[in-house]
C-alpha cells in the first residue's frame, strides 16, 4: 500500500495574491502537512514517466504533480527493518531503472518493484553521495569515502583509477566531451579523462574556497560553486564571480540551468539566486520560498523549476505570461484602468483612488502619483490624448488631462454628473459620457446630448468612433450610433434577442466589425448581421469585459477570472451562421500566472497592446504581459498509469490479466496522469470493456470502483487529457478476469446437465421397462386365454373333422376338399400356436424371412388361379425380431390383397437385401384401383395396416397402382429398429 498525500492544490494558489517570482515564474509550495517529508539531503530526479523522485525519511518519494506517494518499509519490502535507512534517488539510467543510493547499499526501482542493487558488497558501508549517467548511458558515482565508480551499460562495477583525497563534496557533472568533473572540497576539483583521475589546476591567484558543487551549462561552460563565488571554465579561462555578501550565509549549494538560459542558484542559508551572467536576482523565504537553506534544484521537461529546501517543495512554474504584482513595483494591488502610451509611459487609475504615471518592463515596475489618493473623487474614466498623456474622468464630475512629468492641470470640465467614459475625436472634440447624459466639448463649447437626440437613455457606458467616423455610444438600455459627423442626432441599433444591453467594453475586430461585451456574452453590432455568442458558440464564460485582436488572427477576450483566446475567423464564422461554435478557444486562468480576481466596470480600459504587438492586460490583483505568438500552453496529454488494486479493501499485486477469485465483491482500480505543471487540472474518462457501454467522464476523479461483477472477462481502460489538451490515445489498461463461483463454472453445468440427463435417461428407461413388463403381462394373459379357450376348441374341432374325415365314406372329389380343410385347419393352428409362442417369447428364434415369405404365398394362394414367385437378391442378413414380425405381416397383407381383390394371374416377391436395409417388392398384374379412393373406402383396412406396421418399424411404405395395370407395393425395411422406434416399439428385445 502506498502512502498517499491528495492535495487540492499547492500553497501558492491558497491566498488571493499570486506569488511570482524572476517574472516569469509562479511559486507553489508543498510542505510537511502536504504529504512532503523531506530527509536532510534530497536529490530530485524526474524518471521517463513523469515521476517527480525526492528523499523523504527512511524512503523514497513520487510525486505525480498532485498526490506524494511514499515508499518505506510499510510497503516496499526491500526497506523493511531499516527505519533509520539514510536514501537519495540519485538517477535514471537508459534502461529506465531508477538508482537509489543509501547508507545500506544501492536500490534499484522499476515496473513497481523495488530491490537491492548487488553490485558490489563494498557499497554496503560506503554509501554512493552522487551519480550521473552520460549520454553513453554510462552510470558514474562517487562514494563517501572519495572512489570514483563506473558501471558501463550492462556491465559490472569498475574503480576508476586514482582516488580524491579530502573529499567532501557531492557533485559530478559531464561535459559534451563525456569527461566528468567532480568537486569534491576542499580547493580540490577532479577531472575523470578515459579511465584516469586527474586533479584540476587552477590558476595561481584565484581564489577557490571549498568547492562543492560542478555543473556544466548548455553552452560547454563548467560552472563551480563554492562558499563564496561562482568560477566558471570555458575555452581554458576561468572567471570568477563573487556572490551577493548575505553575512556568511551565502555558501552555494546547488546549481541549475534554467530554460532560458540562467543560473539558478540555490545557498545554505540565503534562499535563491538567478544569475544573467552580469547580475543577480534574490528569491527568498520573505518573498515565499518555503526556506532559505535549499538542499537542490531541478529543472523538469516542461521547463519547471522544482526546488527542494530544508522545509518544503517548491515549484516555479514557468508562466506563459509575465506577471507584475504589487511586489515589483504597482502602486496599488488591483491596477484598474490603464492606458500604455507609445513612448513606454504607462498610466495607472486603480479603484482604490489616484493617478499613476511610470513604466513597465518585464520584471518590474515604477511609478509616481499623478494625482493623490482620493477615493471619494477617484477617477472612474481614463481614455489617451491627443498628442500625449491622459484624460482622467471622476467621480465628482470633473475631466482633466495629465501629461507625463507635467504638474497636475486644472480641470476641463467641471460640474458634470459622475463621468463613466471619455473620448477624444481628432480634431480635439472631447466626447463625455455621465450618468446623465453625454457632453461634448468643441471650441470652448460644452452641449448636452440626451434622449432627446436620439439617445437609448441618459446612463452612458461606453464610447466608440470606428474607422468610418461614426460615433457609437452604448447606454442602459442599448447602442445608438451618429447620424450625422458632428454628432447631433444618433439613431438606434438593434440588437440581436438575447443579447445584453449594458455595455462593459466596445471595441473592433477586424477593422470595420463592432463588438460589445457584456455580462452575458459578445454581441456584434455591425460589420455583418447582427449576432450574439455565449456559452453556446464555444465560449468558456459569459462576462466579456476586453477585445484584443493581434497580428497572428487571434482575439484576446477578458473574462471573469482570466483570458481566453479565440481564432478571429472562426468567430466571425459563427457570427455569419457558417459555423455553429468555435473549435480553436484557449483559455488562461490563475494556473496560468494570472494575477487573479476580476476587475470592476469602472474605471475602464484594462487592456493596450504596445509598439511590439505585446499585450498588456490589468487583472484583479496584477498586470500580466505576454507576446501573442508565443503565449501557447502545451496541451500535449499527461502519461496515464494505473498505481494500484484494492480487493475487498486491501492491495494486492498487480498482474495482466489480474485474476479476482470467486467471492471478491469489490475492486478499486487507483490511476493517475502525471503532470508536474498544472495537475490539478487533469481530467480523466474510463471505461470498463465487457460492462460499460461508453466512456464515463470523472473530471478529475483518480479512482474507480466496481461492486459485484459478474464472472466474465472484462478489460479496463484510462485514459487523460491537460485541461484544454485532447485525449491520451493510449491511457493505461487492464485485464480483469472474474472467476465463476464452482456451480457457475462451465465444466460444472456441463457435468450437472450430464447428470441431469442421464437421470432422467434413467427414469425414462425405468418408465419403458415397466410399461414393456405390462405389456408383457398382458401378452402373457392374451396367450394364454387363446390357448385356453380359442386354441383348445380349434384343437377340439380338427380332432373331431379328423374323426369324422376317417369314419365317412367319401367320394373322391369330397375326399380332397376334406383333406384341404384339415390341411388349412392344422396350418391355422400352427400358426396360432406359433403366435402363442411369440406372444409369451418375443424375439425368440424365427426362420428365415425368404423361407416365412413362401410359406405365407403357398399359404394365400394355394389351389387359386394365381402363380406366385418369390426371389432374392443380396447377401441375406437377420432383421431385428420387431421389423422381421412386421415385414412378414406387411406380405402377408399385400398377398392377401392380391388374392381376394387383384384377379392377378402372376405375383412377384423380390427380397433384395442392400447395406443399410432391405427392400420387399410385391408386384402383381392383377386389376388394380384407384388409390385416391379405394384406400379409403370403409371397412378396407389393409392398406392402413400395412403403413401402420411400416411406421412403427421407421419403413418406407409405397404403392404404386392404376386401374387395369397391376400394382407394386415396396416397403423398405431397416434391419433394426432406430432409437425413435425403439422409444416407440411396445416389446423389450434385450
Amino acid at each position: 500500500m502506498l502512502c498517499l498525500a491528495a492535495l487540492l492544490g499547492p500553497r501558492g494558489l491558497a491566498g488571493q495574491d499570486l506569488v511570482t517570482a524572476f517574472g516569469r515564474y509562479q511559486l507553489d509550495v508543498w510542505r510537511l502537512e502536504d504529504g512532503v517529508r523531506l530527509a536532510f539531503t534530497s536529490n530530485l530526479v524526474e524518471t521517463r514517466d513523469g515521476y517527480l523522485w525526492l528523499s523523504s525519511e527512511s524512503g523514497v518519494t513520487r510525486f505525480d504533480g498532485v498526490r506524494f506517494a511514499v515508499f518505506d518499509g510499510s510497503n516496499a519490502p526491500a526497506l523493511r527493518g531499516r527505519p533509520r535507512l539514510q536514501t537519495v534517488p540519485l538517477l535514471e539510467d537508459h534502461a529506465g531503472v531508477l538508482w537509489i543510493g543509501s547508507d545500506v547499499g544501492l536500490f534499484a526501482y522499476q515496473g513497481g518493484v523495488m530491490r537491492p542493487a548487488a553490485l558490489d558488497t563494498s557499497l554496503t558501508i560506503d554509501q554512493v553521495n552522487a551519480a550521473l549517467v552520460d549520454p553513453g548511458g554510462t552510470i558514474w558515482g562517487v562514494t563517501r569515502s572519495g572512489r570514483v565508480i563506473r558501471i558501463p551499460p550492462g556491465g559490472r562495477l569498475h574503480e576508476v583509477h586514482g582516488a580524491i583525497t579530502s573529499y567532501s563534496g557531492s557533485s559530478l557533472a559531464v561535459d559534451p566531451s563525456g569527461d566528468i568533473w567532480i568537486a569534491a572540497g576542499d580547493r580540490a576539483v577532479y577531472r575523470v579523462h578515459g579511465d584516469s583521475l586527474l586533479p584540476l589546476a587552477f590558476p595561481p591567484g584565484l581564489l577557490v574556497d571549498d568547492p562543492n558543487r560542478a555543473y556544466v551549462t548548455s553552452d560547454s561552460t563548467v560552472w563551480f560553486g563554492t562558499r563564496t563565488a561562482l568560477i566558471a571554465l570555458k575555452a581554458g579561462r576561468f572567471r570568477r564571480i563573487p556572490l551577493p555578501d548575505r553575512g556568511g550565509l551565502g555558501a552555494l549549494s546547488t546549481i541549475q540551468e534554467g530554460p532560458d538560459g540562467r543560473l539558478w542558484i540555490g545557498t545554505h542559508g540565503a534562499g535563491l539566486y538567478l544569475f544573467d551572467g552580469e547580475r543577480f536576482q534574490s528569491f527568498t523565504a520573505a518573498d515565499g520560498l518555503s526556506d532559505d537553506r535549499v538542499i537542490e534544484i531541478l529543472r523538469d521537461r516542461a521547463g519547471n523549476m522544482w526546488v527542494a529546501t530544508r522545509d518544503g517543495l517548491n515549484r516555479f512554474r514557468r508562466l506563459p505570461f509575465q506577471v507584475l504584482t504589487r511586489h515589483d513595483g504597482l502602486p496599488a494591488a488591483m491596477p484598474g484602468a490603464m492606458i500604455g502610451e507609445p513612448s513606454g509611459t504607462t498610466w495607472l487609475a486603480p479603484p482604490t483612488g489616484g493617478l499613476f504615471v511610470g513604466r513597465l518592463d518585464s520584471v518590474s515596475a515604477r511609478f509616481t502619483a499623478a494625482e493623490p489618493v482620493r477615493n471619494y473623487d477617484r477617477v472612474t474614466a481614463l481614455a489617451p490624448a491627443r498628442g500625449g498623456g491622459v484624460w482622467a474622468g471622476h467621480l465628482l464630475g470633473t475631466v482633466s488631462r495629465h501629461l507625463s512629468g507635467a504638474a497636475a492641470a486644472a480641470p476641463v470640465a467641471a460640474g458634470l454628473p459622475p463621468v463613466t467614459e471619455v473620448l477624444e475625436d481628432a480634431d480635439g472634440t472631447l466626447w463625455i459620457g455621465t450618468w446623465r447624459g453625454l457632453f461634448r466639448l468643441r471650441a470652448g463649447r460644452r452641449d448636452s446630448l440626451t434622449r432627446r437626440e436620439g439617445l437609448r437613455d441618459d446612463f452612458v457606458h461606453r464610447l466608440h468612433r470606428t474607422g468610418d467616423g461614426v460615433l457609437w455610444v452604448a447606454t442602459q438600455t442599448g447602442v445608438v450610433r451618429s447620424v450625422d459627423p458632428a454628432g447631433e442626432r444618433f439613431e438606434p441599433v438593434p440588437l440581436p434577442d438575447g443579447s445584453a444591453n449594458r455595455a462593459i467594453t466596445l471595441f473592433e475586430a477586424p477593422a470595420g466589425t463592432l463588438w460589445l461585451g457584456s455580462a452575458e456574452g459578445l454581441t456584434r453590432v455591425t460589420g455583418g448581421r447582427p449576432a450574439f455568442l455565449s456559452l453556446a458558440a464555444g465560449l468558456p464564460g459569459r462576462w466579456v469585459g476586453s477585445g484584443n485582436p493581434d497580428a497572428h488572427g487571434h482575439l484576446w477576450l477578458g473574462q471573469l477570472g482570466g483570458l481566453t483566446r479565440v481564432n478571429l475567423a472562426e468567430l466571425l464564422a459563427v457570427a455569419d451562421g457558417r459555423a455553429t461554435t468555435l473549435a480553436s478557444v484557449t483559455t488562461f486562468r490563475a494556473l496560468d500566472g494570472l494575477p487573479g480576481g476580476d476587475p470592476g466596470a469602472w474605471p475602464h480600459p484594462w487592456t493596450f497592446t504596445d509598439p511590439a504587438g505585446r499585450l498588456w492586460v490589468a487583472m484583479g490583483h496584477g498586470i500580466v504581459v505576454t507576446d501573442p505568438a508565443q503565449a501557447v500552453a502545451d496541451a500535449s496529454p499527461p502519461p496515464i498509469h494505473l498505481e494500484e488494486v484494492w480487493v475487498d479493501g486491501a492491495p494486492v499485486p498487480r498482474t495482466d490479466p489480474l485474476v479476482l477469485a470467486p467471492g471478491a465483491r469489490r475492486v478499486e482500480l487507483r490511476y493517475t496522469g502525471v503532470d508536474l505543471t498544472d495537475g490539478p487540472a487533469v481530467r480523466f474518462r474510463h471505461q470498463l470493456e465487457g460492462y460499460d457501454t461508453t466512456w464515463t467522464d470523472v473530471g478529475a476523479r483518480r479512482t474507480v470502483s466496481y461492486t459485484g461483477l459478474p464472472p466474465g472477462t472484462y478489460h479496463f481502460r484510462v485514459t487523460g487529457r491537460a485541461g484544454r489538451g485532447d485525449w491520451h490515445p493510449a491511457g493505461a489498461s487492464l485485464a480483469l478476469v472474474v472467476e465463476a463461483p464452482l456451480w457457475r463454472r462451465t465444466w460444472f453445468i456441463a457435468a450437472a446437465l450430464l447428470a441431469a440427463a442421464a437421470t432422467l435417461w434413467t427414469l425414462h428407461r425405468a418408465r419403458l421397462q415397466a410399461r414393456t413388463d405390462a405389456i408383457r403381462e398382458e401378452r402373457t394373459r392374451l396367450a394364454r386365454e387363446i390357448h385356453d379357450s380359442l386354441l383348445q376348441g380349434f384343437g377340439g374341432i380338427s380332432l373331431q373333422l379328423h374323426a369324422v374325415a376317417a369314419r365317412l365314406p367319401l367320394a373322391a372329389g369330397e375326399r380332397s376338399a376334406m383333406d384341404r380343410v384339415l390341411q388349412l385347419l392344422d396350418g391355422t393352428l400352427t400358426q396360432a400356436r406359433a403366435a402363442v409362442w411369440d406372444m409369451r417369447l418375443p424375439g425368440g428364434a424365427t426362420l428365415p424371412l425368404a423361407v416365412e415369405v413362401e410359406a405365407a404365398a403357398a399359404r394365400a394362394l394355394a389351389e387359386g388361379p394365381t402363380a406366385v414367385t418369390v426371389t432374392t437378391q443380396g447377401r441375406p442378413r437377420a432383421l431385428s425380431p420387431a421389423c422381421h414380425s412386421e415385414a412378414l405381416r406387411i406380405v402377408e397383407e399385400a398377398l392377401a390383397n392380391v388374392r381376394q381383390h387383384a384377379a392377378a394371374t402372376r405375383v412377384t416377391v423380390m427380397l433384395a437385401y442392400g447395406w443399410r436395409r432391405l427392400e420387399c417388392t410385391i408386384a402383381d398384374d392383377g386389376r388394380g384401383f384407384d388409390l385416391a379412393q379405394d384406400g379409403r373406402r370403409p371397412g378396407h383396412w389393409g392398406l392402413l395396416g400395412m403403413r401402420e406396421r411400416a411406421s412403427r418399424i421407421g419403413a418406407r411404405l409405397g404403392i404404386a397402382t392404376r386401374p387395369g395395370q397391376g400394382t407394386t407395393i415396396t416397403v423398405a425395411i431397416p434391419y433394426r429398429l432406430g432409437w425413435r422406434e425403439r422409444l416407440r416399439w411396445p416389446r423389450a428385445e434385450d
